[in-house]
């Protein structure tokens, strides 16, 4: 009588080519999903970045001389840098302050955890452009943060918060801060209480044993945090026109100036493709970060 061997788990169960057959054609309307929604449109841009336009309309042939006017533009570059710095920026204090957040949720047994949790849905309950007018009230010069400051005498005049950075990075805070919340709890909670406890046990303090024991295990997700923060205020149209106040330039706010005031279509297109390849480069580099933490661990 033969045996019957029961496949070990390295050993892959082989999937009839009847079944296979079937999942290929299931993912089929997800494909087209992504051909329409992001392919298509991302081929019609780069091949708009490289016509030759007279206001909105084609006059000439495939050219490069959109990318290299951009590039050859010393503006252009500051706006770049500005809407990485800032990116970067945001991604950082979204990052730590959501870390913070999460460890109070997470490991803390107070009784207010449901109301910071309730304080760090609020603001998803509400549009982005109505949240970003909301600092606009709060950061004018008779605004609610002039007056403490003027009250406590932290400054004798105004501060002229409008148009600046601070106030773009504070706006963008605001905007992106749940989705580091939500993205670090889930970190924070895959970490086995009973590691810290022993590390403790073992003569280490608190801080020792936040650094050695439970920063290491959740930095994978702390870098989804940060990608996540850092690509959403890439794109970030609505805090930087609001709260620039005309003087803070983005790539997203530049992208609409060039098509909608100077109608350099050819100009705008080759700005975009240059803000998609940005984000792609520094996406993948986080991605891959986050990989070999993994394989650290």
């Amino acid at each position: 009588m033969t045996a019957i061997v029961a496949p070990t788990p390295s050993t892959p169960i082989p999937v009839p080519q009847q079944r296979r057959s079937r999942l290929q054609w299931l993912t089929l309307p997800a494909t087209v999903w992504v051909l329409a929604v992001f392919a298509i449109p991302t081929a019609i841009l780069l091949t708009s970045s490289v016509l030759t336009y007279d206001g909105a309309k084609v006059t000439g042939p495939l050219t490069t001389a959109n990318y290299g006017n951009l590039f050859g533009d010393s503006y252009f570059r500051s706006v770049l840098w500005d809407t990485v710095s800032i990116s970067f920026m945001v991604g950082a204090v979204c990052t730590a302050a959501g870390l913070l957040v999460a460890h109070f949720i997470v490991r803390s047994g107070s009784r207010f955890r449901t109301l910071v949790l309730l304080i760090v849905l609020a603001p998803l309950v509400s549009s982005v452009v109505v949240r970003t007018y909301g600092w606009l009230v709060l950061l004018q010069d008779d605004g609610l943060v002039n007056q403490i400051l003027l009250w406590t005498g932290l400054s004798a005049s105004p501060v002229a918060f409008i148009g600046s950075k601070s106030a773009v990075i504070a706006g963008l805070v605001h905007v992106l801060l749940p989705f580091a919340v939500f993205t670090a709890i889930s970190s924070v909670q895959s970490v086995d209480p009973v590691l810290e406890r022993a590390s403790r046990d073992l003569g280490a303090g608190p801080v020792s044993t936040f650094f050695r024991i439970t920063l290491p295990l959740i930095r994978p997700g702390l870098i989804a945090g940060f990608m996540l923060t850092f690509a959403i205020s890439l794109g970030a149209y609505a805090a930087a026109a609001i709260l620039g106040g005309g003087r803070v330039q983005t790539l997203a706010t530049l992208v609409r100036d060039r098509m909608v005031v100077s109608l350099e279509w050819g100009q705008a297109a080759a700005i975009a493709v240059v803000h998609f390849a940005v984000g792609v480069i520094t996406v993948s580099a986080l991605l891959l970060a986050g990989r070999r933490s993994r394989k650290g661990m």
